[in-house]
């Protein structure tokens, strides 16, 4: 069976496709609306299987994600090595740092609090090393009451100073994912060059209308919290020092 074949069984994440002739790399910034992209490119079969199947077993290689992945490394480790020469547009959804933050932490610490199934443990590159890192974790912080609601600024800024993300995702040892800003995803370090067009969370609907397709709505989560419920001072400046560069170009507020 051969890799361009419509019966792949196993599941592919789509970063490579083709629109009106054209090869597209999207790079997935973590809560940016990126699944429910991926998921209607899939749906409207749009997919690039070939790059998308060598892009699969070049990054389980590494042990790492095949779906969150910066521009940098794609274009300076996976396009060189394999050699694939095709001129290639490359593009990202950005949101409002301060949200996309909150977001992410309301998938990762309060799962069951925005109606969210519990991933696997197998999914969080801590616990290859340290068994017993999520229980541990979690004994420590109802030891010290941050899940009580009261002390929600507090949980919050505990997660995004010391426990992080740390999924496996590049870079594989990061030891707080929190401390990479958008822009990291996007630019090429070895050049400084960007990604050939940036849309916003905020408005999908440019999204839709340049690639005519109608976004799917992935992993969505019941409202809990206003996300600046969860910041206090150190935390909002601690943001925007972390992703000025977006909120200074794209004029996102607090």
């Amino acid at each position: 069976m051969g890799i361009l074949s419509a019966k792949i069984k196993f599941k592919i994440k789509v970063i490579f496709f083709e629109f009106n002739s054209i090869n597209y790399c999207f790079i997935h910034i973590p809560k940016t609306a990126g699944t429910s992209f991926q998921s209607t490119i899939v749906k409207n079969e749009l997919e690039n299987k070939k790059y998308n199947f060598l892009l699969k077993n070049y990054m389980e290689k590494l042990n790492c994600k095949h779906d969150h992945m910066p521009l940098s490394f794609l274009k300076n480790n996976f396009i060189k090595k394999n050699r694939l020469n095709e001129k290639i547009k490359y593009f990202t959804i950005i949101r409002n740092p301060w949200i996309r933050m909150a977001s992410l932490f309301e998938q990762i610490v309060l799962r069951h609090k925005v109606g969210l199934k519990r991933k696997s443990i197998n999914r969080e590159i801590r616990n290859t090393y340290f068994r017993n890192y999520e229980y541990v974790t979690n004994n420590l912080l109802n030891d010290l009451g941050l899940f009580d609601n009261d002390k929600i600024k507090q949980l919050f800024k505990f997660w995004l100073f010391y426990i992080g993300y740390n999924l496996k995702v590049l870079p594989n040892l990061n030891p707080n994912f929190n401390i990479l800003p958008q822009s990291w995803w996007f630019t090429d370090e070895q050049t400084d060059d960007e990604v050939d067009k940036i849309f916003l969370f905020e408005d999908l609907q440019n999204l839709e209308q340049e690639f005519d397709l109608n976004l799917s709505h992935e992993n969505k989560k019941q409202k809990y919290l206003n996300y600046r419920d969860y910041y206090d001072q150190e935390t909002t400046d601690y943001i925007y020092n972390l992703d000025k560069y977006n909120i200074n170009k794209f004029s996102y507020d607090f």
